[in-house]
């Protein structure tokens, strides 16, 4: 494939996380400047460390509490490292993979230090970040979704509800439901607080179907009626569910590489049935990349040369997608034509 092709073609980022949109080489200056003892001394052992890759995958389980929360969240904390990762992930974005428009979600209570860092001192430190990638290159468009935690109570994940709402004008532009599943989460318990942000110009999207079963999507659809839904692979193996998707117009954000890195799809072959039976179901989905800085390989632009390699798309199907993504994003400036917030 002809890179330089794809690079030319303005694409949309609309499910990457922070955390995980943060280089290497980034975390390890970070760390070095703040003091912190890392699992590993060598800079080539700490990369191979955080970054998966086909010859190093672990479940979505074991990265989350072995290395996302407890390093990568830490090393991403307090203000300067918030507004360096932010500004560094988004105009990395745009100069390597021509990404014009980046939705960056992460939950800010895991970049406080437990409360030792004001909340909205780090909140202000991701909008000064993100603002200084938009007067740099004014060609991007970009929002931040902050994301409640399925591990957290509901009084912790209302605050993160009314930080989105206060900082809606500046560039918070939805709420997000991740991590994975606990049997005391259900989101029945929050379509009060799903109301409420919605009428404070929020959208919603959650993830969903990306390793548990189809019940978890039902049950998100009817509950939280998102206008999104991250992940959603699951979906393929229930027509139902495709039919509703359909229905509803509600677009899926896939991200293949990680999916596989983190074993919830497991092979090419079952990568292709997913995408495969979406499309031919009728269900929109965009093409994203998750964790684009710790898995190997895997800027947007390498999810798109991935899935035209392995014939799982066509150039027309791929086409399709990447204007299903700019159509479903939730950046909606009171200037079209400008690219901040002000």
């Amino acid at each position: 494939m002809d890179t330089g092709i794809l690079h030319s073609k303005p694409l949309a980022e609309l499910h990457a996380h922070l955390t995980t949109s943060i280089p290497p080489h980034v975390f390890w200056h970070i760390a070095q400047s703040e003091g912190y003892k890392l699992p590993k001394r060598d800079y080539k052992e700490f990369e191979n460390y955080i970054v998966l890759s086909p010859e190093r995958k672990l479940t979505l389980r074991e990265y989350l509490d072995e290395i996302y929360h407890p390093i990568l969240d830490k090393l991403s904390s307090g203000a300067r490292a918030l507004e360096k990762g932010v500004y560094e992930g988004l105009g990395g974005a745009y100069r390597s993979n021509n990404i014009t428009l980046l939705e960056l979600r992460t939950n800010p209570l895991k970049h406080n230090r437990e409360g030792e860092v004001d909340l909205d001192h780090a909140i202000m430190a991701m909008l000064r970040g993100m603002e200084r990638a938009l007067l740099e290159y004014p060609k991007l468009k970009a929002g931040l979704i902050f994301c409640l935690d399925r591990q957290f109570s509901y009084e912790k994940n209302k605050i993160i509800v009314e930080k989105a709402v206060k900082y809606h004008r500046r560039g918070v532009i939805a709420i997000d439901f991740a991590n994975y599943n606990t049997r005391l989460f259900h989101f029945r318990d929050y379509t009060d607080l799903i109301s409420y942000a919605r009428q404070h110009g929020l959208k919603v999207t959650a993830h969903s179907g990306e390793t548990e079963d189809t019940n978890d999507m039902w049950d998100c659809l009817e509950h939280a009626k998102p206008d999104r839904i991250g992940h959603g692979i699951k979906a393929a193996y229930d027509k139902e569910l495709m039919k509703e998707l359909v229905k509803r117009d509600i677009t899926l954000e896939v991200c293949p590489l990680g999916n596989l890195m983190t074993k919830a799809v497991e092979n090419d072959d079952e990568m292709k049935f997913i995408i495969r039976t979406l499309l031919e179901n009728g269900v929109k989905f965009t093409i994203n990349t998750d964790w684009p800085e710790t898995v190997a390989n895997a800027h947007l632009s390498d999810q798109i040369q991935y899935l035209r390699e392995k014939n799982i798309l066509t150039e027309e199907e791929i086409d399709r997608t990447i204007r299903w993504a700019f159509d479903a994003s939730f950046i909606n400036l009171p200037n079209p034509h400008d690219n901040l917030y002000l």
